[in-house]
């Protein structure tokens, strides 16, 4: 009786699909295409991400799939991994980053931006190509303007910036 019982729940469960690694064929930032065990090739699998935080997985990484109430046609990725840039943290640190090198840092000793032009859109803080520029001109320009202005027949700044 009890080996009977045994082979219908095994029986059973054979047709439930369990948590398996895929492959990423064609990469994106809300759907995916798999492939899975024995080259088994899974389309349009969406890619749940934390709110706040969208990320374009590309072709080659090694993602974890959840078949929805066990079946394959309902699977969801839910963790990513096997980027071609990764970058090593230490306790305590954590790092948000792209594939093209860019990075926000959160270390011990502070926030560490690397890689690029840096842009604050609403305080309207440009930094590009090492040139400080807001609302109204650049660092530069500044600059330009203190080292040849004068005051009536005063001669310019003796130390131009």
């Amino acid at each position: 009786m009890i080996g009977s019982v045994q082979r219908q729940i095994a029986r059973g469960m054979g047709q439930v699909r369990q948590t398996f690694l895929g492959v990423v064929a064609r990469g994106g930032s809300k759907m995916l295409q798999l492939t899975g065990l024995a080259d088994e090739v899974l389309d349009e699998t969406e890619l749940v991400q934390q709110v706040g935080f969208s990320s374009y997985i590309p072709e080659g990484c090694r993602v974890v799939v959840i078949p929805l109430q066990g079946k394959t046609s309902r699977s969801i990725v839910i963790a990513t991994d096997g980027a071609p840039i990764v970058i090593h943290v230490l306790e305590g640190e954590t790092c948000i980053y792209d594939q093209f090198g860019h990075a926000v840092w959160l270390k011990e000793d502070g926030t560490h931006i690397k890689g690029g032009d840096l842009f604050v859109d609403d305080g309207n803080l440009y930094v590009t190509n090492g040139d400080v520029i807001d609302q109204k001109s650049s660092m530069q320009e500044m600059r330009d303007t203190y080292s040849s202005h004068k005051h009536g027949n005063s001669p310019t700044p003796d130390k131009p910036m």
